[in-house]
């Protein structure tokens, strides 16, 4: 039974089938030709979050429906048959499809039939064309770019395969060998896997010496290129073998078909180089990562049909050869993520028929050339990230033909000449992040006819000149990037006729006043974008976006808006109301959108409980960060539901109670923060189930009991706090053996016993970064990033944002007792240690002076003796430095850098014995050593020591005597100075 929306067939009625609509007929009244293609076809395809999502304008569903009925198979005169892009509800494909053996056409393409091929069409030998393509959807990003107020490079490589629905496998090919006659055979996502694990799976297509076109894309195929059997198809003209799993190199003997014009290897594991293949006019190895391209030997021979080529992420390396210029032929050149280096060269220009230039991510420097303007055919130019200098070249606006232009990421300077505006066919404008001046009137852009203009933080100050100027009806952009602009005033009112608006963007201005109620409910807006702004009053109650390749945002997070949370979002995917003052319940419905990935309410006044709503069976939430609030009540069971969870934060508000059990199914969690509460019972078991975990804030409960020994079980940690709590028993041995650990902050618990001695494991503490990576999590085009409150150079500091060089050893105030592990010393990348208000004793280590990015150290407050190591004078960044309230003795040490710290002796108070210090004992006591280095004194005290041990054994204590009788004061006074520190020494080792 089929459904027919469209009502397309309508039309067959009557007895003569040969006036219905998509049927012919041929002059003996046999109906030839059936085409029931969907006439227009929803273009679907996944959006970020890997959720197939329309991108046509389509509001109206043509496909059928339904399964096909016998009878069209009883039409055994027919030639012509197209099914395609109908929906066939996930049927297996007909078998009576094999009584039409006059079909020289059959597209079953896109369908959605879900079957296994054998022998299915084995008699329908008059095939010329067969296409059994599946619904398989692919990304398209090609000319999508927008910030959403933090510099981010997406990463699409997890979409890189497609997805499927009503796929088609084939066990094996042998079906195909029947087929002589077949010119194009289209198979792009059938699923291939099992018939290319035997090595001649490519045979029967050999068979097919007649074929043209062959296209296996996106099938599973994996192993070698079978070069054998496609020699044989000597007629090939376009093969097609992208986004598999080929693991070979392309053969040189490809070279030999010389029909073959088109060739598309991309997206495969493909490693060597690019033979020398003359007759092709169109070639793509784009993403292969393993191939080597050398473009100065590749072009030193002639490709003179070449019109397309992509070698985008594949290693190029080296520069732009002049040499580019002699195939006079191409009009694409796709070098995306090559690493090239060097300039663009001028002899570019001589690529008269050059249509599309993408350039994107490399690390090309100089300027725009200005004879850039003699490429009269440029429609597409993007060079976005790279390393161009200078002025945009005014030349630019001598090419008519450019439609789209893409300059983000670069070092421009200077201003953007307006007339770029005003070229005929720009739709597409993206200079993001570049550090030109001026300010745009935001009228002149009204002017333009412009659909896309990223112009966010790039230097450009944007003037609203007139708050109700009349709408230009030619002006209807789909994207509007204006982040950092410095913006003034209210969202103009011309705003409202922007019905083709899908993506706004105006975060990080200054923008006042009320958020008006019609912006919500523009019928083509998907993102909207309006954080750390002024803005103020109520938001509507229902927030309602649209569908489209991007997933959908409401960010208004960082102004002053007020008033209840809104409960009605409808097909919202991300919501981050994040610092405003909005108050009440979080509302139930909230927990209950379909498709909702993140929900923000952090620093708001909501109090109440967490919503029993959050987390039902189906959802795909993957960040709740309800953080800062007052939020009252305990962590409910169903969050154990959320299974998609990564970041969680429930952090400073009032919750009570455990945490439930029920939450170890959330095993995807990367981020955990419940610090700030009040829950209390032992370190929470759950944890140990999430072995992805990377940040862990417990921080400011009522947690108790000894830490874990299955913490050194999470080996992805990065951050540990444990801060005020009541911990107690001794610091693992095993939490030193986590390598990604860059944090532990364990101050203010009852911790004992010693600091571990094997500090080996702490990789990430022993290297400083030279690299800034910062910590968070990127999803739905939306970066969500840690955060982290530590105590450094003596005052406490809240990061905003956490960066790999973020690395600090924070036991202050436990009670731990025993010396300072010799293995510190390895931890050179650590610039905070903090170990004070504890017990711990004994000798300050010499290798501490081996931490070489220590910037503040804190050993205050504990029991250490001896003297301060003279190797601390090396430590070039320390900021900080506190030794005060401890037995030290002997002179403080001095250094170029050192003796600027502290010049008021502050950081060594309260040590009595300490020369120098603020209530310690008087320089001049120790005259006699005063212009030696603290380890000749040391050295010196030792061989006195062991005369006098000499001495008395020789001669007895009445010996000794009367030789300390007949010695003169000073030398007496000196013995019985080395006697009282040797006995004070051992005073203190011994405790």
């Amino acid at each position: 039974m089929i459904t027919d929306p469209s009502d397309r067939l309508s039309s067959w009625q009557g007895g003569n089938c040969c006036n219905w609509e998509g049927i012919k007929c041929s002059s003996s009244g046999h109906v030839v030709v059936v085409n029931l293609r969907n006439p227009n076809p929803d273009e679907i395809m996944i959006n970020v979050n890997e959720e197939v999502v329309s991108n046509s304008n389509n509001t109206f569903d043509f496909a059928l429906k339904g399964t096909i009925s016998p009878l069209l198979f009883t039409l055994n005169h027919m030639q012509h048959l197209d099914l395609s892009f109908n929906n066939f509800m996930l049927s297996k494909l007909p078998t009576e499809i094999s009584n039409l053996t006059k079909l020289t056409y059959l597209n079953l393409s896109n369908a959605m039939f879900q079957d296994s091929i054998t022998t299915q069409f084995s008699n329908l030998t008059s095939l010329r064309f067969l296409d059994l393509s599946c619904a398989n959807l692919v990304p398209d990003f090609s000319s999508f770019s927008v910030s959403l107020t933090f510099p981010l490079r997406l990463d699409f490589g997890s979409l890189s395969s497609f997805i499927s629905y009503g796929r088609i496998s084939s066990p094996n090919l042998r079906w195909l060998e029947g087929l002589r006659d077949l010119r194009y055979l289209v198979l792009i996502g059938v699923d291939l896997s099992k018939a290319s694990e035997s090595f001649h799976w490519a045979k029967p297509i050999s068979s097919l010496s007649n074929l043209m076109s062959l296209r296996l894309s996106n099938c599973n195929i994996s192993g070698r290129i079978p070069t054998v059997e496609l020699l044989n198809l000597t007629n090939l003209s376009t093969l097609e073998m992208s986004s598999n799993a080929l693991t070979s190199w392309i053969p040189d003997l490809l070279s030999n078909l010389t029909t073959l014009s088109t060739l598309d290897f991309s997206g495969n594991d493909l490693h060597g180089h690019i033979p020398y293949l003359p007759q092709l006019e169109r070639l793509s190895v784009a993403s292969n990562p393993a191939m080597i391209i050398n473009l100065v030997s590749m072009f030193s021979v002639p490709w003179s049909k070449l019109t397309f080529l992509d070698i985008s992420f594949t290693g190029v390396g080296g520069t732009i050869p002049p040499s580019l210029s002699n195939s006079t032929s191409l009009t694409s050149f796709r070098a995306d993520g090559c690493s090239i280096q060097g300039s663009i060269p001028s002899s570019i220009t001589k690529l008269k028929k050059l249509s599309v230039l993408m350039l994107n991510d490399n690390n090309i420097t100089g300027q725009l050339p200005v004879s850039m303007s003699s490429l009269r055919s440029l429609q597409y130019l993007s060079l976005f990230q790279n390393r161009l200098e200078g002025h945009i070249p005014i030349s630019i606006c001598r090419i008519p033909s450019l439609e789209y232009l893409n300059l983000e990421w670069n070092d421009l300077t200077g201003r953007l000449p307006l007339c770029i505006l005003q070229l005929p066919k720009l739709s597409s404008l993206y200079i993001q992040r570049d550090r030109l001046n001026g300010n745009m009137p935001l009228s002149l852009f009204q002017k333009s006819r412009l659909e896309e203009i990223s112009l966010g933080t790039s230097g450009l100050s944007l003037e609203i000149d007139d708050q109700h100027q009349p709408f230009v009806q030619t002006f209807q952009p789909k994207i509007l990037e204006f982040t950092s602009c410095n913006m003034r005033g209210g969202i103009p009112e011309f705003f409202s006729n922007l019905t083709k608006l899908v993506v706004l963007n105006l975060s990080n201005n200054s923008l006042s006043g009320a958020i008006p109620y019609w912006l919500f409910n523009l019928p083509s807006l998907s993102i909207l974008a309006l954080s750390m702004n002024n803005f103020e009053g109520f938001i509507p109650p229902m927030i309602q976006l649209k569908s489209s390749r991007f997933p959908t945002i409401v960010n208004l997070a960082r102004n002053n808006l007020q008033g209840p949370i809104p409960s009605q979002l409808l097909n919202v995917n991300v919501i981050d109301l994040t610092l405003n003052s909005f108050v009440g319940l979080i509302p139930t419905q909230i927990g209950k959108v379909p498709g909702i990935r993140s929900i923000s309410l952090s620093g708001n006044k909501i109090h109440g409980p967490i919503p029993e709503s959050f987390c039902r069976a189906t959802n795909v939430l993957q960040v709740l960060d309800l953080s800062n609030n007052s939020l009252s009540g305990t962590i409910r069971r169903n969050l154990g539901n959320c299974k998609s969870l990564i970041y969680l934060n429930l952090g400073q508000n009032k919750l009570t109670g455990s945490i439930p059990k029920e939450l170890e199914r959330v095993t995807s969690l990367r981020y955990l923060d419940l610090s700030g509460n009040d829950f209390e019972g032992f370190f929470p078991a759950v944890i140990e189930n999430f072995q992805d975990l990377e940040i862990l804030k417990l921080a400011g409960n009522r947690f108790e009991g000894r830490i874990p020994k299955f913490i050194g079980d999470l080996h992805q940690l990065r951050i540990l706090v444990l801060a005020s709590n009541s911990f107690n028993e001794s610091i693992p041995e095993e939490l030193m053996k986590l390598e990604n650990l860059q944090y532990i902050g364990l101050s203010s618990n009852n911790l004992s016993g010693p600091i571990p001695e094997n500090l080996d494991g702490l990789k990430m503490m022993m290297k400083r970064e030279n690299e800034a990576t910062i910590l968070g999590y990127a999803y739905s085009l939306k970066f969500t990033g840690a955060q982290l409150e530590i105590v450094t150079k003596g005052q406490t500091q809240w990061l905003e944002s956490v960066y790999s060089y973020h690395t600090g050893f924070d036991v202050s105030s436990n009670t731990l007792t025993g010396k300072i592990p010799e293995k510190f010393g390895l931890l050179s990348g650590l610039p905070l240690l903090n170990l004070s208000h504890n017990n711990l004793f004994g000798l300050i280590p010499k290798t501490t002076g081996e931490m070489s990015s220590l910037e503040s150290l804190d050993l205050s407050y504990n029991h250490f003796t001896g003297e301060i190591p003279v190797t601390l004078t090396v430590l070039d960044f320390l900021q900080h430095l506190n030794m005060s309230y401890n037995n030290l003795s002997g002179r403080i040490p001095s250094g170029p850098h050192f003796d600027t710290l502290y010049q008021d002796g502050t950081a060594y108070i309260g040590n009595k014995y300490l020369c120098g210090a603020p209530g310690g004992m008087n320089c001049s006591n120790y005259a006699p050593s005063i212009n030696e280095t603290v380890e000749n004194r040391y050295d010196q005290e030792n061989v006195l020591f062991v005369v006098v041990i000499f001495l008395g054994y020789v001669t007895g204590l009445s010996g000794l005597f009367l030789f300390l009788y007949l010695m003169k004061d000073n030398w007496r006074n000196m013995y019985w100075r080395a006697v009282d520190r040797i006995v004070l020494k051992i005073v203190n080792r011994g405790s």
